[in-house]
C-alpha cells in the first residue's frame, strides 16, 4: 500500500498527486472517443450521465451546503442532450458508487471535469456541429464552482488522517466514472 505525506502542501496538490493515475486512465478512456462522430458523442454523453447519476448527490451536497451556491442540474442537462439523440437516460445502466466517496473529493473530480469540457467546447463536437449544442457541455457555471473548490483545497491544512478520506474519495469518484465509461459501451451500441 502506498503512503502519502502532505508535507505541508495544500490539499489540492496532494489530491492531484494521489489521483494522477486514476485521472490519466479516465482521460485516456474518454479521450479515445472521436466527438465529431455521432456514436462517440452519444457514448461520451451516456458515460457522463451514468457517472453523474452515481456522483451527483454528493456533488450537489457540497456545492449547495459547503459553497452556498446553486448547483447546476447536470443530470437533467444530460438527459435532455441524450433525448436529442433518441436515447432515454432512464434506460442507461447504473454503476455503484465506489467506497469512500466524500462530497469534497467528488466536487474536486466533477468540477474539475468542467475544464476538459471547456476545451471540447472550443474544439467542437458532433451536437454543436449539427445545430444541437449540448446543454451539459455548454454550461459554464461549473467553472465558477471549480474556482471555489480550488480555493477551498488550497486553504485546507489537514493532517494525514484528515486527508486520507479525501484521497480515497477522489480516487473513488474517478473509479466510478471509469466504470460509467465501461457501462456506456453497450448502452449506446447500435
Amino acid at each position: 500500500m502506498e503512503t502519502y505525506s502532505l508535507n505541508m502542501q495544500p490539499l489540492l496538490n496532494h489530491l492531484r498527486e494521489a489521483t494522477s493515475a486514476s485521472h490519466d486512465r479516465l482521460d485516456t478512456a474518454f479521450g479515445s472517443l472521436d466527438l465529431s462522430e455521432r456514436a462517440d458523442y452519444a457514448r461520451f454523453l451516456a458515460g457522463h450521465a451514468i457517472g453523474m447519476s452515481a456522483l451527483f448527490p454528493a456533488f450537489r451536497t457540497f456545492v449547495e451546503r459547503d459553497l452556498g451556491t446553486p448547483c447546476p442540474d447536470y443530470p437533467a442537462m444530460l438527459s435532455s442532450d441524450l433525448a436529442t439523440l433518441g436515447i432515454d437516460a432512464g434506460d442507461l445502466p447504473s454503476v455503484a458508487v465506489s467506497d469512500g466517496l466524500t462530497p469534497l473529493a467528488t466536487a474536486y473530480v466533477l468540477a474539475g471535469s468542467r475544464l476538459g469540457l471547456a476545451m471540447i467546447r472550443r474544439n467542437g463536437y458532433w451536437g454543436k456541429a449539427q445545430g444541437h449544442p449540448s446543454a451539459y457541455m455548454e454550461d459554464e457555471r461549473g467553472q465558477a464552482i471549480w474556482k471555489d473548490v480550488v480555493a477551498r483545497l488550497k486553504q485546507s491544512q489537514l493532517t494525514e488522517g484528515d486527508a486520507a478520506p479525501e484521497r480515497v474519495g477522489a480516487i473513488a469518484a474517478f473509479d466510478t466514472f471509469s466504470e460509467a465509461f465501461a457501462a456506456s459501451a453497450p448502452a449506446t451500441a447500435q
